[in-house]
């Protein structure tokens, strides 16, 4: 009987166990375009039919802008996880810890370290599959100690935000980021170092009325959304119909607000250019 259970019966469930499907083998489009994961991954998330920029997980956005994919990653303390011990639905706790989950990362944004042609920068990338990317103390801590590794090694600052704006679960604190944010981008305007922002869909919020827009450069990925408060409250407190590209990328630009608006894929090229040019002038 043990030998009919300890090797036969395993030999058996092999050959007729189910195998394991990748969840999100394939993503829609906007336009309606199924993409297979594979082709999403060597398109950087960009819709090959309407040019859509899809949201891009923090990860393969490091690696794609930093030489070789090789990065250091840099680990920021996190206050008390639920401050305000805030409940809605689900309780704040829970939340973030399906978040953490399903990002495998601590909190919406990433530090990381490392080179674009050569030159080092200090990166700090949200992802919005964590609540939203939704700026909290934990948001503002890594802010703020990008800001200082920054100006301690003498390099330049890159933001990429995603996000909806200031973290609801907690309350004040969250406001708080705002001003502590831009206070500490100041330690970089003295410095005389570059910063530099790409502003991804959707940039809104109390992240856009703070350090998102104070950067020397503003990029844009195309058609990305980006303002503070939303269309429909805007339009009901000036009584006024909004164009209908109101709040998007290329409108900005076309109203001075916002630098350059440039396709995923051509980031790192555009970085490169702007820093070489800046860091040598600042070098000599």
């Amino acid at each position: 009987m043990n030998w009919l259970t300890n090797y036969i019966k395993p030999k058996l469930e092999s050959l007729v166990k189910k195998r394991d499907v990748p969840k999100n083998l394939w993503l829609k489009c906007q336009c309606g375009t199924m993409i297979y994961y594979k082709d999403y991954e060597k398109s950087l998330g960009v819709c090959n039919e309407c040019g859509t920029h899809m949201r891009l997980p923090s990860d393969t956005r490091i690696k794609f802008l930093l030489d070789d994919e090789k990065y250091e990653k840099i680990k920021v303390s996190s206050n008390k996880i639920d401050p305000l011990s805030f409940k809605d639905k689900k309780k704040y706790k829970d939340r973030l810890k399906q978040a953490k989950k399903e990002t495998k990362e601590d909190d919406a944004v990433v530090l990381a370290e490392g080179k674009i042609e050569g030159i080092d920068v200090i990166l700090v990338v949200f992802d919005f599959n964590f609540m939203g990317g939704s700026m909290g103390i934990s948001v503002g801590n890594s802010i703020v100690k990008a800001s200082e590794i920054s100006v301690k090694k003498n390099i330049p600052l890159i933001i990429i935000p995603s996000s909806g704006g200031a973290r609801m679960q907690e309350g004040i604190l969250s406001l708080m980021q705002m001003p502590r944010t831009v206070a500490a981008l100041q330690l970089i305007e003295e410095a005389k170092l570059p910063h530099i922002v790409i502003l991804t869909n959707p940039t809104t919020g109390g992240v856009t009325a703070s350090f998102s827009m104070l950067g020397d450069i503003h990029i844009a990925e195309p058609g990305a959304t980006i303002g503070f408060a939303g269309r429909r409250v805007i339009e009901e407190t000036v009584k006024e119909e909004l164009p209908k590209d109101f709040q998007t990328a290329d409108y900005l630009k076309e109203h001075g607000m916002i630098d350059i608006v440039s396709n995923r894929q051509d980031h790192r090229k555009i970085l490169s250019n702007i820093l070489s040019i800046l860091m040598d002038k600042k070098l000599n």
